[in-house]
């Protein structure tokens, strides 16, 4: 719940906030559901504050420390964030449509469902390292104010498929005739070449795994497949809510069963929600995958261990060597519900 007192400081005067911020290091900062729009909070340390569901329409954070913010469904339409300090700020369903991000650091921030709208992006740093947890809405006026200046591991990872971001390099300005005739060969290559995925994979897992997904995610990203991690590792929020709501946008999971992932109630919870969601689509959602045989003797309650052993499990315990990876991916491919052509 936000604190008023908090709250009324840094309306009136951000160099009283931002001294009360140093001397009281150890003091959460909560203004989750606030309104501060049109407020000019330039140069404010809002450093790890939990800024959840906020109104910054039309603030001015002008070279603001929002590092580690919660910015979780705030509305920053129209904010200014020019040279604003947004690292490892989660940025989760937040609206910045109209917003200045000229020269605005994203580094390893994480977004999913956020809105890109009439943004120019080409001085945005640390794009290509932000975490998706989810598709987000980059607008046409965004690619054409960026003049193709997004990084490719940012666009794949709001979702666009490949051909779509071969298409945004047709806003580089000043393309010769040869140039664009390149470009739109190349975008009919990818179109023809490349999966049609029915959805994007959502992959359930447990962190102690990191170093295989990690070369599960260099290969996926190879075949051009769209996917998105979970969420767990998420700052604030209502994590229940929105692992089910990624689970809905994309109906094909991707579980990794290991001895990590078995002792995990949030990987426990994701197949439960799977199997919810099969009978309510009327197809498979779970796609089970094997690192060792722990899972066999798990202590998972039974009917949902009955339920994950309806699938074919496919076994990659011998993953860290690449010929072995490489023919359990392909049978992956294979099994999942998705098109392929390479």
């Amino acid at each position: 719940m936000a604190n008023k007192k908090q709250l009324d400081l840094l309306r009136q005067n951000v160099e009283g906030w931002n001294k009360l911020k140093k001397e009281n290091p150890l003091i959460n900062f909560d203004l989750s559901g606030t309104d501060l729009s049109g407020v000019d909070l330039s140069g404010a340390n809002l450093r790890g504050v939990d800024l959840l569901g906020v109104n910054l329409n039309g603030a001015v954070l002008l070279g603001a420390n929002l590092r580690g913010a919660n910015l979780r469904e705030a509305d920053l339409r129209e904010a200014d964030l020019f040279g604003a300090n947004l690292r490892e700020a989660s940025i989760y369903r937040a609206d910045l449509s109209d917003a200045d991000l000229n020269e605005a650091n994203l580094t390893k921030g994480s977004i999913g469902g956020t809105i890109f709208g009439n943004n120019n992006l080409r001085n945005t740093t640390g794009l290509e390292t932000i975490e998706h947890f989810d598709s987000s809405t980059i607008g046409t006026d965004t690619l054409q104010k960026s003049q193709g200046k997004i990084p490719l591991e940012f666009l794949r990872g709001c979702g666009l498929s490949d051909w779509e971001i071969a298409s945004t390099k047709l806003y580089t300005p000043n393309l010769s005739n040869e140039e664009i005739n390149m470009i739109l060969y190349e975008i009919h290559d990818l179109r023809i070449t490349r999966p049609i995925q029915i959805s994007p994979l959502f992959i359930s897992y447990s962190h102690a795994d990191t170093s295989f997904v990690d070369a599960l995610e260099k290969k996926l990203i190879e075949y051009g497949i769209r996917f998105w991690r979970d969420i767990h590792d998420a700052k604030a929020g209502r994590l229940e809510t929105q692992v089910g709501r990624a689970i809905r946008h994309n109906p094909t999971v991707l579980l990794i069963l290991s001895e990590n992932s078995t002792k995990s109630d949030w990987v426990e919870h994701e197949v439960r929600l799977s199997r919810k969601l099969e009978k309510e689509i009327e197809r498979d959602v779970l796609c089970p995958i094997a690192l060792d045989e722990s899972w066999k003797t798990c202590k998972w309650p039974e009917r949902v261990m009955e339920q994950v052993t309806d699938y074919n499990i496919l076994d990659f315990s011998k993953w860290e060597g690449d010929d072995e990876f490489d023919k359990a991916f392909d049978k992956l491919i294979q099994g999942l519900d998705l098109f392929y052509r390479k």
